[in-house]
């Protein structure tokens, strides 16, 4: 069995992990830095990879990264994820937009299907329906279909009134 040659002290890296686990707020960091005490107590690599869902190599790779780098190279990093299409500026537009009335841009209604029109027609760019309807809700907007009243043409005063009681 290889067991790893330590640069820091064993003792000072698992008192500062157990400091670590009692103050930090980050599930996976303390997941982790738990691994890395459990190791540095004597456990085998092996052993707990059997327990804890992680590979035997990676709790090795996070005891090693902390004995070299210190404790902080556990934390994890901010996803960003795929940057927005549509700029800032873009976005107080678009609600500038859509707060006004509709005829103004050339429609009938603000909804997917518009919203994403009137990317198109303004900005050229291509931006999905679905994508245009989580734009509106990001942007403070739901979706309100129109109730159906009695026929304005056909005047019956009861049913009209009975459908408002309802509402």
């Amino acid at each position: 069995m290889r067991s790893h040659k330590y640069v820091n002290n064993r003792e000072d890296l698992l008192s500062q992990g157990r400091r670590i686990v009692f103050e930090s707020a980050d599930n996976k960091f303390v997941h982790r830095v738990s691994l890395v005490n459990l190791m540095l107590s004597g456990f085998p690599a092996k052993e707990l990879a059997l327990y804890c869902g992680e590979s035997k190599r990676t709790l090795q790779s996070w005891l090693k990264k902390v004995d070299e780098q210190g404790w902080e190279t556990l934390i994890s990093k901010k996803q960003t994820g795929r940057p927005s299409r549509l700029s800032n500026q873009q976005i107080e537009e678009i609600k500038a937009a859509v707060q006004a009335d509709p005829e103004q841009s050339g429609y009938n209604v603000w909804d997917g299907p518009t919203l994403s029109a009137f990317i198109k027609c303004k900005y050229g760019i291509e931006y999905g329906v679905r994508a245009s309807q989580i734009l509106l809700h990001r942007m403070g907007f739901s979706l309100i279909r129109p109730q159906v009243y009695p026929s304005l043409e056909q005047p019956d005063d009861e049913t009209r009134e009975a459908f408002k009681k309802t509402d």
